[in-house]
C-alpha cells in the first residue's frame, strides 16, 4: 500500500537544522508544487496487513517459559509482536535523510519496541536481534533471546557510513522511530510488542514523515518534508 504524502513543514528538523550549523543560503527550502516536484518518483510503501503473533499463544504452543516469567499479566493482557515494514524507493537524483514513522494504538500500549530508545551509531549491517520474551519481553541480542526462538533480521536494510535511530520510551503511546542518515534507501522495518487486554484485539494507527533534498545548481540543495495521513491495521 503506497503511503500518500503532502508537503508540510515540520518545525523540529528545521530547528535541527539550524542547531547543526546548517546555512540557510545553502538549502532553498521547497512547498506546494515544487515539494511536489521533489516527491516525483520516490515511493514509500506499507504493507496492506502487518504480520503479528500473539505471543502468549505461541507460547503455550511451544511450551517456552514466557508463563512462568509473567503470570500475573498473562490473567488481564495479551502480547502481540508487530512487524512493521516500510519499503523506500527514492530516484538516484534525491536524497531521502530523515525519516519518522509512527504509531498510536487504541485498546494498548506499546509493550516494547525495537530498535531501542535511544540514539545509536550503526556500521553497514546490525547483524541480526532476538525478542527474549522468557525474560521480560525485551528485545536482547543473542543468546539471551532464545526463550521463544524468533529471530529478528536487519532491521536496517540498507548500507550505510552511519546510521542514527532515536525510538520512544517502552510501555509508550503513541510510539515513533526516528531515523536519519546521509540517504535512507530500500526500507525500514519496525518491531514492536503491544500490550492490550485479554481478548480485546488492538487497533494501530500509523503515520509516515519524511524529508527528500535534491541537488541544485550553484552547490544549492533544495529541501522538502513530507506527512502522511493516517492509515490502521487491527490486529
Amino acid at each position: 500500500m503506497d503511503v500518500i504524502l503532502e508537503p508540510a513543514g515540520i518545525v523540529e528538523w528545521d530547528a535541527e537544522d539550524l542547531v547543526a550549523g546548517h546555512l540557510s543560503a545553502e538549502l532553498d527550502v521547497a512547498d506546494g508544487d515544487a515539494a511536489r516536484a521533489v516527491l516525483d518518483g520516490v515511493r514509500l510503501a506499507l504493507p496492506d496487513a502487518v504480520d503479528h503473533r500473539n505471543l502468549v499463544d505461541y507460547s503455550a504452543e511451544r511450551g517456552t517459559p514466557l508463563d512462568e516469567s509473567l503470570v500475573p499479566d498473562l490473567t488481564r493482557f495479551d502480547f502481540h509482536l508487530v512487524e512493521l515494514p516500510l519499503a523506500i524507493l527514492v530516484p538516484e537524483s534525491r536524497r531521502l535523510v530523515r525519516l519518522r514513522l509512527g504509531v498510536r494504538i487504541t485498546g494498548g500500549v506499546a509493550y516494547d519496541l525495537f530498535p531501542r530508545d535511544d540514539w545509536a551509531v550503526v556500521e553497514h549491517n546490525i547483524g541480526q536481534v532476538s525478542v527474549d520474551v522468557g525474560k521480560g519481553l525485551t528485545f536482547v541480542a543473542p543468546p539471551l533471546g532464545e526463550a521463544l526462538g524468533l529471530t529478528i533480521e536487519q532491521p536496517l536494510r540498507w548500507k550505510t557510513r552511519t546510521v542514527r535511530v532515536r525510538t520512544t520510551d517502552r510501555l509508550s503511546n503513541p510510539v515513533e522511530w526516528y531515523v536519519t542518515d546521509r540517504a535512507v534507501n530500500e526500507g525500514f522495518t519496525a518491531h514492536l510488542i503491544v500490550r492490550s487486554a485479554k481478548g480485546a484485539p488492538p487497533t494501530l494507527h500509523t503515520t509516515v514523515a519524511c524529508e527528500l533534498r535534491r541537488s541544485g545548481p550553484l552547490g544549492r540543495v533544495m529541501k522538502a518534508t513530507y506527512l502522511s495521513g493516517d492509515h490502521s491495521y487491527q490486529l
